[in-house]
């Protein structure tokens, strides 16, 4: 279980670069084709939505702590963290849960939720 927590840790790592949140075929690659996203101000976006939205986005350092994972099915794995974005004046936290799910020898996030960390 150690191996498999490290590769969806890096894999969640990877998606919050800056070379590859600019990258469509990297996204395209991590972002399963039915991916979804709830966002923590109610809206939902698919993987088209969110590679798209990524190109215009202004890079914001963030950081994954507190990083579980929890295996749901054969090739199916719940991973939840805390990620601190660090912007120009101000920190903060957010609860984030992703689904991963493994086609072949590959994983891709099928599912990802992002909310305000309370406090």
């Amino acid at each position: 279980m150690a191996k498999l927590k490290s590769i969806i840790h890096s894999l969640e790592e990877r998606l919050l670069e800056r070379q590859t949140r600019l990258d469509p075929n990297a996204l395209n690659s991590l972002l399963a084709a039915d991916f979804v996203e709830f966002g923590a101000n109610g809206m939902a976006w698919n993987r088209a939505q969110i590679i798209d939205g990524l190109q215009s986005q202004a890079f914001v350092r963030r950081q994954i702590s507190a990083f579980e994972i929890r295996v749901l099915a054969d090739e199916v794995v719940l991973a939840t963290y805390t990620c601190t974005i660090h912007g120009p004046d101000s920190s903060s936290e957010s609860l984030r849960s992703s689904i991963w799910r493994r086609q072949g020898q590959q994983w891709q996030m099928a599912f990802h939720q992002g909310t305000a960390k309370a406090g």
